[in-house]
């Protein structure tokens, strides 16, 4: 009959007890060792945390099927354990030596009799072959999603993509090849902030994503993928998804059955089996997070998925780097006489991305196809991209490039600019008198009201978008530092998105940009108090920004906290002071998190001061260093 904890463990040596409080992680009370009273004091210590119950329980789902059997044929038929597992069950205070041999403890006991033996039974067979997974085919699944809305795509009312452009996503791409996992993938993006809403259409936010690491939009969009109510997807809960992920990054490198090992789960937590099985392991499969066997009864975690999951679960992001090594390099673009462009999917994404900017995507799988053409570049250069910036990213502008390619950047070169409109001022300049009278003749140009100035340059005093008119005519007039149409023709908002966007822009500016950062910064600030309506409307449009439109979800937010603190980066916190009666935008450097405070640098009051977490609403990752010195002061 199987024994008491406290009885079995008073007959341990002290340097069993010791083994067990270091393997099992249980806390020693001080001076234990003085007297018999302070062993009493271990004991009850031990028997109080060996006898939790989620303590026990991630004991027993830690140990290998075989493990899990002996433990169950010792209680139930007294079967010895063999030479060896014993030690290994024993240093875990799962069975204590006795006169007739080993014992379970009473606790233990009832826990195993949860479980039947086929349940416990749940490695894998020797026989069992795995097939392939997708090399990294979740961050290829996203970045293709990306690729293909740079160009941007229709979507419907509920925000899924239309049917014409959900095949789009799904055409010539080896990395999607079912409707619901290129939805399920284009949501995660969406609420990552990466993809941009305008008028029934949805595109890639090009700076918001450039502003991260290649691998953040994989480790975040592997969080969401764990977090976030999937229903429409029948994936099973999320509180499921993270719990079966967090056992198979406990069983890295083993071959699993899928039946026994669901059925051991579920005694460890209310699984909803059905749905995990059918919808949530295909989908892993699919993304290249789990490995599977041809009749789908085994699996075993990818390289892939491991990363992701202890990126996840275990906030380890140093010991994974090595595993992005292939998606940081940028090897060759290969442009034929066609105007075809070749190059290796497996590369940094945000080089894809640039290049999707020029071409249109043909083709994605081993390698990235893409299509340039007269209207590709045109689109390029209306994005804010110069002719010179197009060239660098097509490569060494001399002999490398085909003729055909030349040709056609060298007559774009001579119309670029033939027009310039100058946003700010409402001016247009032509570049010769006769172009000029050109442009106040033309009908479609009726509603600027152009009314000349000099020979050459006129005003806008109609309220028509200058820019998209002179396009629509056939002009092509010189772009701007970013996108150069306003948004419903409203010049503030036009200005103000603008200078958000300058937040993440990396083109060179960096260092030059403290000085207009912090305008902005003490402008929108300014604009938050005045006219928040107003302030929504740029939030909404400018969707990576997290300035006060409503509460972060704790979690999510607690997350960025801990990843900027282990990393040293400067979080932009939307807070709201004690005694205020609106919140404030605060940058500081995190050090800690203690309790129901942050510990962090202030770059404000330059000092280190305490920030209560209920009081932050939002908090917005920037691509910073930071710095954390001395002392804290309550804030």
């Amino acid at each position: 009959m199987p024994l008491s904890q406290y009885h079995l463990l008073s007959n341990c040596t002290d340097e069993h007890l010791r083994r067990i409080c270091e393997h099992r992680r249980l806390p020693i009370p001080h001076r234990w060792e003085e007297g018999p009273e302070g062993r009493v004091r271990l004991l009850k210590t031990m028997v109080f945390h060996l006898e939790d119950h989620k303590q026990l329980s991630n004991t027993l789902a830690d140990l290998e099927s075989k493990d899990l059997l002996v433990l169950k044929h010792l209680v139930e038929s007294g079967t010895l354990p063999e030479p060896g597992v014993e030690v290994h069950l024993a240093d875990l205070g799962l069975i204590f030596p006795t006169a007739e041999g080993w014992s379970v403890a009473e606790r233990v006991a009832d826990a195993l009799a949860d479980f039947d033996d086929h349940s416990l039974n749940f490695q894998g067979s020797p026989e069992a072959l795995l097939q392939p997974a997708p090399l990294y085919g979740f961050s290829m699944a996203l970045t293709s999603v990306l690729l293909r809305c740079v160009a941007g795509i229709r979507v419907l009312k509920g925000g899924l993509p239309a049917k014409k452009d959900l095949t789009q996503l799904l055409s010539h791409n080896v990395f999607l090849q079912e409707e619901q996992d290129a939805t399920l993938l284009f949501t995660l993006l969406h609420r990552l902030g990466l993809l941009w809403s305008r008028e029934g259409r949805v595109d890639t936010l090009l700076p918001a994503v450039l502003a991260h690491p290649p691998r953040w939009v994989a480790e975040r969009a592997f969080a969401s993928l764990l977090e976030h109510d999937l229903k429409s997807w029948d994936m099973p809960p999320a509180e499921d998804r993270r719990f079966l992920m967090q056992h198979l990054l406990e069983r890295r490198g083993q071959v699993l059955s899928i039946q026994p090992f669901l059925a051991f789960l579920k005694t460890l937590h209310p699984l909803d089996e059905n749905r995990t099985r059918t919808a949530f392991l295909p989908f892993l499969g699919r993304m290249g997070l789990i490995a599977l066997d041809g009749s789908r009864e085994h699996l075993g975690l990818t390289a892939h998925g491991e990363a992701l999951a202890q990126e996840y679960l275990l906030r380890d992001l140093r010991g994974t780097e090595g595993h992005w090594g292939p998606l940081m390099t940028e090897p060759p673009l290969v442009l034929q006489p066609t105007l075809e462009g070749l190059t290796p999917m497996f590369q940094n994404p945000h080089r894809l991305l640039k290049l999707a900017q020029l071409a249109e995507v043909e083709g994605l799988d081993t390698m990235a196809t893409f299509r340039l053409g007269p209207d590709t570049l045109v689109r390029a250069l209306d994005s804010g991209l110069c002719l010179e910036e197009i060239k660098n990213r097509l490569g060494d502008p001399g002999p490398a490039l085909p003729s055909t390619l030349l040709q056609l950047l060298d007559d774009l070169g001579q119309r670029v600019g033939e027009v310039e409109v100058q946003q700010g001022k409402r001016l247009v300049r032509a570049r010769t008198a006769h172009l000029a009278e050109e442009l106040r003749l033309r009908p479609e140009l009726s509603p600027l009201k152009l009314i000349p100035i000099s020979d050459t340059v006129m005003e806008v005093q109609g309220n028509g978008n200058a820019f998209a008119l002179l396009k629509a005519a056939g002009y092509l007039p010189k772009p701007g530092r970013f996108l150069p149409v306003s948004l419903d023709e409203e010049e503030d908002l036009y200005l103000w998105s603008m200078a958000c966007l300058a937040f993440v822009d990396e083109k060179g500016m960096n260092h030059h940009l403290e000085p207009v950062r912090q305008m902005v910064r003490t402008a929108l600030q300014k604009l938050h108090d005045e006219d928040p309506n107003l302030f929504q409307e740029v939030q909404k449009r400018v969707p990576m920004l997290h300035l006060g439109g409503g509460n972060q979800a704790a979690e999510e937010m607690q997350l960025i906290l801990e990843y900027a603190s282990g990393h040293n980066l400067i979080v932009e916190l939307t807070y709201l002071p004690p005694a205020a009666h609106r919140t404030q935008l605060r940058r500081v450097t995190p050090r800690t998190l203690e309790g129901d405070h942050l510990q962090a640098f202030c770059h404000l009051h330059q000092e280190e001061m305490a920030f209560r977490l209920t009081r932050i609403q939002g908090a917005r990752l920037l691509n910073e260093r930071g710095w954390s010195p001395g002392h804290a002061q309550a804030g």
